[in-house]
């Protein structure tokens, strides 16, 4: 009887289950009273933020890591390449990509200041976020993440992956959308995950000693005495530790925030030149995600496939030899096994064959030839001085900070001609 009325009662719940699922997820009607509200796009649910805090730490998101594999000398290991199939031209472009994505959603949060693309890590930030790219080929996408502070703490390090469906492109009011948007918010969401933890006393600190690197990276005699590196134990990278702070009114002081002011406002001007890049590449790369996502999805399926035939042949081939029985037809047997998926091929292979596909990939090569966005030659104004700047942007930032240096530097000893 306690067994027929459990087995009822898991029926009435399996049932209640499914009338459940038939019914619309709307549980309110009607005006609302605090006046009209924006509806979301439908099926497209984002997580909400509330950050209460007063302050807002800048973030850098320096250009992602490729994940080109190199060999024990740096130089990129062309067989590993191959083996990956990674076509370093179109990882270098997503390289950049995905840095842009990235800011886009850690934006939504509300919960930092400035958040600027950067070139590399060498720009001035309370917070850094360092991304690589360790897997990508239009359906399935890895990305590494490590979040660090100016004092150079590891706050978090993190791996994400999505799989992009095969019936993304099917909705029409996706046209357009980015089908890795969920990766990027979930690293976003980790991220504010991440700072919420950090008290305000931490987050105050974190700007004074980015502050202070930048001061010292300019006069290290005046102003290295109030940082101190620590190494912890099992640590890689010393950090630094804040053992006092400058006068807001010290006019060395005064002259380097000037100073650093100018270099934040050529770093907020290089986020129009990586902008101008994501939209100059946004057809011709969502075309090719759109055009490769079948066939890397079908290469996925081949290769799973193949991974499960040979290791039924190998478990097949090691009962026959305990077995005893005839080696000469089970080596046929697993021979057969393994050609039978043999025809799974790589997505380089299968692109080749597809010449639109091979041409859209031809002109995101030519995008992705350099690591770095290549920047329009440009002056800076400062104290009455012109500064001129060329080259990627990288090399103008270098430029600019070695200019903004002598500049100091006369300033400090003005007996001297620089």
């Amino acid at each position: 009887m306690t067994r027929k009325l459990g087995v009822a009662l898991a029926a009435a719940t399996i049932a209640l289950a499914g009338c459940q699922s038939t019914q619309t997820n709307v549980t309110s009607v009607g005006p609302t009273l605090g006046g009209p509200q924006s509806g979301g796009e439908l099926g497209n649910a984002k997580r909400k933020y509330n950050y209460s805090s007063n302050i807002f730490l800048d973030v850098a998101i320096p250009v992602f890591d490729p994940g080109i594999p190199t060999d024990k000398y740096g130089n990129i290991d062309d067989e590993e390449v191959v083996e990956q199939d990674i076509w370093p031209q179109v990882r270098r472009l997503e390289a950049n990509r995905f840095a842009i994505n990235t800011k886009k959603a850690l934006q939504e949060t509300n919960a930092f200041g400035a958040i600027n693309v950067t070139p590399d890590a060498n720009a001035s930030a309370d917070v850094y976020v360092l991304g690589k790219i360790n897997y990508s080929d239009t359906e399935t996408v890895e990305i590494g993440i490590r979040i660090m502070d100016a004092a150079n703490r590891v706050w978090d390090e993190e791996e994400f992956e999505y799989r992009v469906s095969e019936g993304f492109y099917r909705d029409a009011f996706r046209k357009g959308g980015n089908p890795y948007e969920p990766i990027f918010n979930q690293i976003a969401a980790h991220i504010y995950d991440v700072l919420m933890k950090k008290s305000e006393s931490d987050k105050r600190e974190i700007e004074q000693i980015a502050d202070l690197r930048y001061a010292a990276m300019y006069s290290p005699e005046a102003f290295s005495p109030y940082l101190e590196k620590e190494k912890s134990w099992g640590a890689s990278q010393a950090h630094f530790e804040l053992k006092g702070a400058p006068s807001a009114q010290d006019p060395m002081y005064q002259r380097i925030q000037r100073i650093q002011a100018k270099d934040n406002q050529f770093v907020d001007s290089l986020q129009d030149s990586y902008e101008t890049f994501y939209a100059e590449t946004h057809d011709v790369y969502r075309t090719y995600q759109k055009e490769t996502l079948p066939i890397a999805a079908d290469i996925r399926r081949k290769k799973e496939e193949r991974t499960q035939a040979q290791a039924i042949a190998g478990i097949g081939l090691v009962a026959a030899v305990l077995l005893g029985k005839n080696s000469g037809s089970t080596a046929g047997q697993v021979g057969a096994a393994v050609a039978g998926v043999a025809a799974a091929v790589s997505l380089a292979d299968a692109v080749k064959t597809n010449k639109e596909i091979q041409g859209v990939r031809d002109i995101l090569e030519e995008k992705g030839e350099n690591l770095d966005i290549k920047v329009t030659p440009q002056v800076v104004e400062f104290k009455d001085q012109s500064i001129e700047l060329t080259g990627t942007a990288a090399e103008q930032h270098t430029q600019l900070r070695q200019r903004l240096y002598e500049i100091y530097q006369l300033e400090a000893t003005p007996d001297q001609q620089l």
